[in-house]
């Protein structure tokens, strides 16, 4: 699959089953930033996978977790190559909730930096 062109989101680029969050939770190297924490593992399927997780103690509020979401969404969307041939979970910290799109790609970003590459 190549997803240089194309900036869909379908059900093969998410993590949706438990026990594919906990293969990547129990096999995963982790990264911290001051919002997000990233948890990454290899795939061998060539082209990036994306779970998000929000807690309701990080971020109390259903309609702040939901936004978090929709922005941690849009980052991956909108950057796909980035990621390389990754499985991802971003955890959102307390905090995360105030940021927008940019701050939050620009956080991600630094966080991954040129490990993914």
């Amino acid at each position: 699959m190549s997803f240089d062109l194309s900036f869909s989101f379908p059900k093969d680029l998410k993590i949706r089953k438990t026990s594919q969050y906990e293969e990547i939770f129990g096999k995963s190297k982790k990264l911290n930033g001051e919002h997000f924490r990233i948890l990454y593992v290899r795939n061998p399927l060539g082209y990036p996978r994306l779970g998000i997780v929000v807690g309701k103690r990080s971020v109390p509020g259903s309609v702040e977790r939901n936004r978090v979401k929709r922005v941690l969404r849009e980052v991956f969307r909108r950057n796909k190559p980035f990621f390389g041939s990754m499985d991802l979970v971003i955890v959102a910290k307390k905090g995360s909730e105030g940021l927008d799109y940019a701050q939050a790609k620009g956080e991600i970003e630094a966080i991954v930096g040129s490990r993914f590459s």
